[in-house]
């Protein structure tokens, strides 16, 4: 299977894992939802709401370069890896984002240090994820439409942004340990 073959799929199976099962979550914890956003100040819900949707924008626009433009001919970090690395990246991101809120729920449920470490870590990797993605794609060698590139960028770092500093940082600093 080609590169852009398998990188499509890994985003069907992947967007759908994130995107179902945050309606999968949401819809079984009716009592629990309006806890998800923790101690994240209510006037700042909308402009992070508003945020995930430049977010996904932003990601779509960089996926959408790197399967079906150049992206995915690039050598990246500087020239010195293959698409294979961006792959493990995506994988990796995907997974962990999928995963972060059915561990907030179960944390919700029955607080312990051990759910809150696994919040941590998930939170934590899919954020580094998609900014080592970035940076990869950022520091690409062999890149010929370099306003299509660096829209792609702009668009992964949105993302980034929006996972390291509003998700990994911000919210598990607001959110409330019971433990």
């Amino acid at each position: 299977m080609s590169i852009q073959k398998q990188f499509l799929w890994i985003n069907i199976i992947g967007g759908l894992s994130v995107l179902g099962g945050y309606i999968y979550a949401l819809l079984g914890h009716p009592v629990l939802r309006a806890q998800i956003w923790g101690g994240v100040p209510e006037t700042w819900q909308p402009w992070i709401t508003m945020f995930m949707f430049f977010s996904g924008f932003g990601y779509c626009y960089g996926m959408y370069y790197l399967i079906f433009n150049e992206g995915l001919s690039l050598k990246f970090f500087g020239g010195r890896y293959e698409t294979s690395i961006m792959r493990t990246l995506l994988i990796l991101f995907l997974v962990s984002a999928s995963m972060w809120i059915h561990s907030t729920f179960n944390y919700l449920e029955l607080p312990n240090k051990n759910s809150w470490n696994m919040i941590s870590i998930e939170l934590w990797c899919t954020a580094l994820s998609i900014l080592f993605m970035t940076i990869g794609l950022a520091t690409a060698k062999g890149v010929n439409n370099t306003r299509f590139h660096k829209l792609s960028v702009l668009g992964l770092g949105v993302i980034s942004f929006h996972c390291l500093v509003l998700d990994a940082i911000l919210w598990t600093s607001y959110f409330p340990k019971d433990f």
